[in-house]
């Protein structure tokens, strides 16, 4: 697997800003544009630039995109709604969880509302980045409910363990984890001969799609740039499409 190359240019080049005039002995602020780490007393910046430390200007921390379906920043759709539905419920644990769901508790009300996906380089020359998937259902502005009913074969162990204090699980509930955020650490590497990335893993260990692949995939682009189209792939299935826009606030306005 190829190691994914961030940056420009191996080379450094420095740009100098112009004095406030001839006779004016305090130094310009350079910026660097390269691959690799900065060289030294200068920061990476989430544009992807060095920065002279200890100036106003400086920029720390990695660089971030996010694609969502409601800001209008960016954009995401889902393009295979059935694939969607059992990634929200098997590698999120956000909805269906019960033989039958209604409202909120349903899958089709987190199809149809709000989503957000971010992925994180942790610097400049990483093949690894983080992904947060966030879901939320559709909210109506009038009642809001939420509501789920277990089996035949669930109430049946209900009244068993009412008569005995022995429970038998409903076998069509579903006992993974709750993962809303969803975060995942996936391996980059380079696609299309370089000219885009491919970031791919499993879902989280402790839910039913531990075992899954899933992969963000970007047929053409670098993390230089504003904007980014990409692929939301679930074994080789693609189940979402968008345009990443890269984040414009410290750790993408995440809180964790």
């Amino acid at each position: 697997m190829k190691k994914l190359i961030l940056g420009l240019s191996a080379t450094a080049i420095m740009f100098s800003g112009c004095g406030k005039n001839n006779t004016d002995n305090t130094p310009a602020q350079q910026v660097v544009v390269q691959s690799g780490p900065c060289i030294a007393g200068y920061t990476y910046g989430s544009d992807g630039r060095c920065y002279p430390n200890g100036t106003t200007t400086t920029q720390t921390g990695s660089a971030g995109f996010y694609a969502d379906n409601y800001s209008n920043t960016s954009s995401l759709r889902v393009t295979n709604g059935p694939l969607m539905k059992t990634f929200f419920k098997q590698a999120m644990g956000a909805c269906d969880r019960a033989a039958y769901n209604y409202g909120q508790a349903s899958c089709d009300s987190y199809l149809a509302g709000k989503m957000d996906v971010i992925i994180q380089f942790p610097n400049a020359q990483s093949n690894t980045l983080t992904a947060t998937i966030i879901a939320q259902p559709q909210v109506n502005q009038y009642a809001n409910y939420q509501a789920t009913l277990p089996s035949g074969m669930g109430l049946l162990g209900i009244a068993l363990g009412y008569a005995t204090g022995i429970y038998l699980p409903d076998p069509q509930q579903y006992n993974g984890a709750y993962k809303n955020p969803l975060q995942l650490n996936l391996t980059v590497s380079a696609i299309n001969n370089s000219t885009g990335f491919e970031a791919r893993g499993y879902g989280d260990y402790w839910t039913g799609y531990y075992t899954t692949l899933l992969a963000i995939q970007v047929p053409t682009g670098k993390v230089e740039d504003q904007t980014l189209n990409f692929n939301f792939n679930i074994q080789g299935q693609t189940a979402a499409q968008g345009t990443f826009s890269r984040c414009r606030t410290q750790n993408c306005n995440l809180p964790f």
